[in-house]
């Protein structure tokens, strides 16, 4: 283990990334975006320094965005309310519904392109073959 390690547990940005695989550069930006959530200390020279806790947040953190497919706003939203009495489990389930929604609506949106292209396509042939008579 580094020096900051053997420092009252905690561990260096070097060290966290080793351990858990997660890039560094995912760190920072999560760090950035969820600065109060992870509670990711400081060190000399604002050296991330990395507790137990924050590590464990960590890993949930990239588990949510990863694993569940949430997005960085469904991710604060669930996160922010965290203890407000509804249960983590049914808010995954219901950011899972609105992701799956917004998936179909995706597709939807994709085969509605893909008609419109069609309809261009034979549209621009019939103008074609009617220019070049």
């Amino acid at each position: 283990m580094g020096q900051a390690g053997a420092q009252a547990g905690l561990m260096s940005l070097k060290e966290v990334v080793a351990q858990t695989g997660i890039p560094a550069a995912t760190i920072r930006y999560y760090d950035q975006q969820f600065e109060e959530y992870l509670g990711i200390t400081r060190g000399a020279g604002r050296r991330r320094m990395f507790d137990p806790g924050s590590l464990k947040r960590l890993t949930e953190l990239r588990r949510l965005l990863k694993d569940e497919g949430l997005s960085i706003r469904q991710a604060r939203k669930l996160l922010s309310q965290d203890g407000n009495g509804i249960s983590a489990a049914g808010q995954i389930e219901s950011l899972r519904a609105e992701v799956q929604a917004l998936r179909a609506k995706v597709t939807s949106l994709e085969e509605q392109v893909a008609r419109l292209k069609d309809i261009q396509g034979r549209t621009l042939a019939l103008v074609d073959g009617l220019t070049n008579r």
